[in-house]
């Protein structure tokens, strides 16, 4: 796919920027010439993070020990394993955050959700499951 004439100069920009003093008109025109071609051949770059398999749960509520209760009740016999885990009070509010691999998981990512979601409700606990690759920038 063709660069746009305003995609083409700023290329150019960054190449005068980067060649500094050794920038002469030629010299600027292979660079720009070569990283044009180079990215037209490439065509589109997707920069969406790649599946990670695991996904985040936060824990919130006003007793810390419910929330690790939510957690492995929620994921209890389905094979997922708790990676990381994080807990803090903020405020009277206790939050836990853990990330969770799916790898040996038996259960789809929207039943994961659903069962940690019961086991909140259950315990009084607001239970917020996210997919990694949606908090990756």
């Amino acid at each position: 796919m063709p660069l746009t004439e305003s995609e083409i100069r700023i290329i150019a920009r960054l190449a005068k920027e980067e060649l500094g003093e050794a920038a002469t008109f030629e010299r600027l025109q292979q660079v720009v010439r070569q990283t044009v071609a180079n990215i037209e051949r490439q065509g589109p770059v997707d920069y969406r993070p790649e599946p990670s398999g695991k996904f985040v749960v936060i824990c919130l509520s006003r007793d810390g020990m419910k929330n690790g209760q939510a957690l492995s009740n929620g994921l209890k016999d389905t094979g997922c394993q708790i990676g990381d885990r994080f807990e803090r009070n903020l405020g009277g509010i206790h939050a836990l955050l853990a990330s969770v691999d799916r790898a040996a998981c038996q259960e789809d990512f929207e039943t994961l959700r659903r069962r940690l979601g019961e086991a909140g409700n259950a315990l009084g606990v607001r239970v917020i499951v996210q997919a990694e690759e949606a908090l990756k920038l």
